[in-house]
């Protein structure tokens, strides 16, 4: 192999590794099964703590009865919230990036908390409540 075919193929295969590290880093990761009990959605106990043993700051949660996700997030002050994940201008599925929540369906934007950053939405998103009991978490759907 001459030396210009191997720089050419040496790059396509950077550019490949690069690439499939990018996509995969935009993956959203799928959303935690819990249980219901009741009217509360359960998280076991571990839900915030990652594979490699760190903590996470939000995980997202479902439950074949709901119809939407929940995203689950722990405040610096070690408390809990819970948001569902449905956009209130159409009912579009919101997607999760950091600690903002953006709908795919027409742009709408929302904060951590469910309040609305951009429109056309213009109520905030459903707050769940959410209590630790027995070491799980359980969050609310009946409120």
């Amino acid at each position: 192999m001459d030396r210009r075919t191997f720089i050419h193929h040496g790059f396509f295969a950077c550019a490949a590794l690069m690439t499939t590290s990018l996509l995969n880093s935009c993956a959203s990761a799928a959303p935690l099964a819990a249980t219901m009990e009741g009217d509360d959605l359960v998280l076991a106990p571990g839900a915030f703590t990652a594979a490699d043993g760190t903590q996470k700051s939000s995980v997202v949660v479902s439950n074949d009865s709901l119809k939407r996700p929940i995203a689950v997030f722990r405040d610096p002050s070690g408390s809990y919230h819970a948001v569902l994940m449905r956009c209130t201008h159409r009912g579009a599925e919101l997607r999760l990036t950091g600690d903002r929540f953006d709908c795919p369906a027409h742009g709408s934007a929302f904060d951590a908390q469910g309040a609305v950053l951009k429109g056309p939405a213009s109520s905030p998103l459903r707050v769940l409540p959410v209590r630790e009991q027995d070491g799980r978490l359980r969050i609310s759907l009946k409120a």
